[in-house]
């Protein structure tokens, strides 16, 4: 609540129009929106299927038949990668935050008021069920994928042809791509008013947006091979629960500028 109090403050005393630097304040927007779309892109290009970590022969050799070996190196398997996609949940909210900051900038307050209120209840409610609904998907895969691990020996093949290699070298090239247009965002953003340093909500968002990335580098650069899977789900999971957490406070938080906007609606009309 504090997060959310502290967002809502910012949102209310944002800086001066008259100081904002709006080619600074433009520029980041883009530069964000490009991480927020290379975060769902790149997923899509992580989502190849595993290359094959066993061959048929040993496949065969452990008594594993070769038509359900061949099922599991089908073009539409789950690939590996989800860590990075699910950073598009947060980002997503922060980019909302940065957009709702700029419109409180170059908009009339009265009707501000109204539009922040209705839009960031309907996009943090539509943000709400789909993280959940991403979240309980992505703790049933994380359990599909343990218990497969330790089921061997057919389990752990299973395991190993579906999600055994997993691109470490792609992945740390775009979470470095990512890190660096974050800083760049930052820096821009600051140029354009550094009052937005006060704005604790987007300051504490951003953050920790930054913190889960390097984690998941951190995953998947020190666990073994065959685990970084597991581990990258693992953390695209908690990285999910955590935009949902954060989607419901600025619910929550929108409800007091819907009421207060209702009511000056009602004085207007009176």
């Amino acid at each position: 609540m504090a997060a959310a109090w502290s967002l809502r403050e910012g949102f209310r005393n944002g800086p001066d129009p008259e100081a904002l630097r709006r080619p600074f304040f433009y520029a980041a927007l883009v530069v964000f929106a490009v991480v927020v779309l290379a975060e769902v892109g790149m997923s899509l290009l992580l989502g190849q299927a595993a290359v094959e970590p066993v061959s048929a022969a040993e496949a065969t050799r452990l008594g594993v038949p070769l038509p359900v070996f061949s099922s599991l190196q089908r073009p539409d398997a789950d690939p590996p990668g989800a860590g990075i996609g699910f950073l598009a949940f947060l980002d997503g909210l922060l980019l909302f935050t940065v957009v709702m900051l700029g419109l409180s900038l170059i908009m009339d307050l009265r009707t501000y008021g109204r539009v922040q209120g209705i839009a960031t209840l309907i996009v943090t409610l539509l943000w709400v069920i789909a993280a959940f609904l991403t979240a309980m998907l992505a703790l049933a895969k994380l359990f599909l994928m343990i218990g497969l691990f330790v089921s061997a020996p057919f389990g752990t093949i299973a395991y190993l042809a579906l999600w055994g290699s997993f691109p470490k070298g792609q992945a740390a090239a775009i979470l470095g791509l990512l890190l660096l247009l974050k800083i760049v965002f930052a820096v821009l953003l600051i140029l354009s008013q550094p009052k937005f340093l006060k704005v604790t909500g987007l300051v504490v968002l951003l953050v920790i947006s930054v913190l889960l990335q390097v984690v998941l580098g951190i995953i998947h650069g020190f666990l073994p091979g065959p685990l970084v899977s597991i581990g990258d789900q693992f953390w695209a999971l908690i990285t999910v629960v955590v935009a949902l957490v954060w989607a419901l406070i600025m619910l929550i938080a929108s409800i007091p500028a819907i009421i207060n906007a209702l009511r000056v609606s009602g004085s207007a009309g009176d």
